[in-house]
């Protein structure tokens, strides 16, 4: 599903990283740990085809990532970012963002299937139609993770996905996630949690 061969990255002619390998087949979820300056979210932002890779090969569900294949590559994955800054006042309007991009035209929304989303998350429904200002960093997290689910994607990458969440909300978006992967959907996720990362079938350690 998810194939990276020999990746390496470079800026301003210095290596942050080479040789990174990782396969995963569908259904599988990996995390990467690592620290600051190792080059995991310059990895996550390659796998989205935001930086170039200066040597090997990035391959998602059968594509192999290049400037002509890169908006096809991207309709593969559901992005998840450890900060959504959008200039958005209303919940239900972040929730809907991503179903009129053109890329998502054809993925029906269904609030039903959201509240469903909700309740395994540990969310109110009463959230969707707060103000984003009303709810919290970690709620922020648990919505937009519901929202990806939703875009049925072979591949969903998240960024920090329990950055702001206690531990029980953390065993909420784990055993989501597992339920995902349980459907077929592969994860890939940068975390400094080990929680999260030990629920992971592969823990990659990078270093500096």
């Amino acid at each position: 599903m998810l194939h990276i061969n020999n990746a390496a990255i470079a800026y301003d002619g210095r290596r942050i990283f080479s040789g990174f390998h990782l396969h995963l087949s569908a259904g599988e979820m990996a995390c990467i740990s690592g620290p600051s300056g190792c080059g995991k979210s310059s990895l996550l932002h390659a796998v989205l085809g935001f930086i170039p890779l200066e040597e090997g090969d990035i391959t998602i569900n059968g594509i192999c990532m290049g400037k002509g294949s890169v908006d096809q590559v991207r309709r593969q994955i559901a992005w998840i970012p450890q900060e959504l800054a959008l200039p958005i006042e209303w919940v239900r309007e972040m929730v809907q963002l991503p179903f009129g991009l053109k890329a998502n035209r054809g993925t029906p929304f269904s609030k039903e299937v959201l509240y469903d989303h909700f309740e395994a998350l540990g969310l109110e429904r009463e959230v969707y139609e707060k103000r984003v200002g009303e709810i919290s960093g970690g709620q922020r997290q648990r919505i937009m993770i519901a929202v990806a689910a939703m875009m049925h994607k072979p591949l969903i990458v998240v960024d920090e996905p329990t950055s702001a969440l206690d531990a029980d909300s953390t065993v909420r978006v784990l055993a989501f996630f597992h339920q995902q992967a349980c459907r077929g959907t592969t994860l890939l996720a940068v975390s400094h949690d080990k929680n999260f990362a030990n629920g992971c079938d592969q823990h990659i350690i990078m270093t500096s």
